[in-house]
């Protein structure tokens, strides 16, 4: 559940004790994050929708992570397209099947609030991570205000923990905190002979959704440990990444919709 604190300062220990957040998990059926109307004059009221999303990479050499938390309000309601051009889509396929990432961004005008300070804190090791605010546009003209992000690592995030979301408030948004556990990183990742038509793909099992980038193609699969992939999506030398995602709504007074999204990766090279 979503734990409330008022304008004043952050009721932690209130939010501490409070349940979990009930998962919305990426499956086949999907799972929405924005609350939207059929009423062609509501889809003109302005409506204001929360994500935050935390995102960790590991390769073979490196890890690179970022936490970051979009506010927006816009007229109509929130689609896929708009959500790319704040840097905070994700498209998927159908589990089980593959299609090329597709970047175009919707052409509408797109405010970011100020929600005042956005932290993460993990509620096993103390670690804090403060997200810094910065002005936009940068480049894309539509997009104007306030945008948030922070690096991270596995210190700060760590996978299979229950952390907490603080944003302090503003007048546009109310004071909010929310407890969430974070999934496990994928694990094990190997993949099979790249000699027939398709490509065997294995890792440890979990409960929550996996997609798959490779090259400019992106495969969606259930996390049961197992999937074969078209050889044909894979060159000469490359690497695929695993990402195990989590994805849970926001259901804030003040707030139309929202999610809160963790995406934790592993990148594994390949030859033929």
């Amino acid at each position: 559940m979503v734990a409330m604190a008022g304008r004043g300062g952050y009721d932690v220990d209130h939010m501490v004790r409070s349940a979990l957040v009930p998962l919305c998990l990426f499956a086949a059926t999907g799972c929405s994050a924005v609350v939207g109307s059929d009423n062609a004059a509501d889809a003109q009221a302005a409506s204001v929708t929360g994500v935050v999303v935390v995102d960790r990479t590991v390769g073979e050499d490196s890890t690179r992570g970022e936490a970051s938390a979009r506010f927006v309000r816009i007229r109509g309601t929130l689609d896929d397209g708009t959500l790319r051009l704040v840097g905070a889509g994700l498209d998927l396929p159908p589990v089980g099947e593959c299609a090329v990432v597709q970047d175009q961004a919707a052409a509408r005008a797109v405010e970011l609030l100020d929600v005042g300070a956005i932290s993460i804190e993990s509620l096993g090791n103390g670690q804090h991570v403060a997200l810094s605010p910065r002005q936009v546009p940068d480049v894309v003209d539509l997009v104007s205000g306030t945008m948030y992000s922070a690096r991270i690592d596995e210190g700060s995030v760590p996978s299979d923990a229950d952390v907490a979301v603080l944003v302090g408030g503003s007048a546009d948004v109310p004071a909010f905190s929310v407890r969430a556990k974070t999934p496990e990183a994928p694990s094990a990742v190997q993949l099979g002979s790249l000699d027939g038509q398709t490509t065997d793909l294995t890792w440890t099992a979990g409960g929550d959704g996996i997609y798959v980038d490779v090259g400019a193609s992106r495969c969606t699969f259930a996390d049961d440990g197992h999937a074969s992939i078209p050889t044909s999506l894979f060159a000469d030398q490359g690497s695929i990444t695993v990402h195990r995602v989590r994805r849970e709504q926001l259901s804030i007074p003040g707030l139309d919709g929202g999610e809160l999204r963790f995406d934790f990766a592993r990148t594994v090279a390949y030859r033929r």
